[in-house]
């Protein structure tokens, strides 16, 4: 709002379009997916990095629901980029997809452990991504 009033009414429309736009590009980015069609997209705000690890939020869209009823997770991750690994902190799932609907389960992951990215997989494939982001 105190932009609009700086900025008066037709720059604060021409404002307001352009984070439309930037929003719609974000929520538009390439998503990683699998054979079963599964995707994954990275949440890049809120993004940061100690050192070699990056700490960010992944969403997955599952194409059918889980045993719990999830259609979509929202994982808090580190990606480690010097030893190519990676591990989950926090789970969260939801009925809907893109996190929609209510919320099935929230919780840390009990002794998260450092798993290999291999080769090809969709781990690699988003620890790739991670960490050209953030590591330019």
């Amino acid at each position: 709002m105190t932009i609009c009033f700086r900025l008066g009414t037709k720059a604060c429309c021409v404002w307001l379009s352009l984070m439309c736009i930037v929003s719609l590009v974000h929520a538009a980015e390439p998503v990683v997916s699998d054979a079963q069609g599964n995707n994954w997209r990275l949440d890049a705000e809120g993004m940061h990095r100690k050192g070699y690890v990056v700490y960010i939020w992944q969403v997955q869209n599952l194409s059918q629901p889980d045993e719990q009823g999830a259609r979509s997770i929202r994982s808090q991750v580190e990606f480690d980029c010097r030893f190519r690994q990676t591990r989950t902190m926090w789970v969260t799932l939801h009925s809907g997809r893109d996190e929609g609907g209510k919320v099935i389960s929230s919780g840390a992951v009990m002794r998260p452990e450092w798993v290999p990215a291999v080769v090809g997989s969709v781990a690699e494939k988003l620890l790739e991504d991670a960490c050209r982001r953030i590591m330019r």
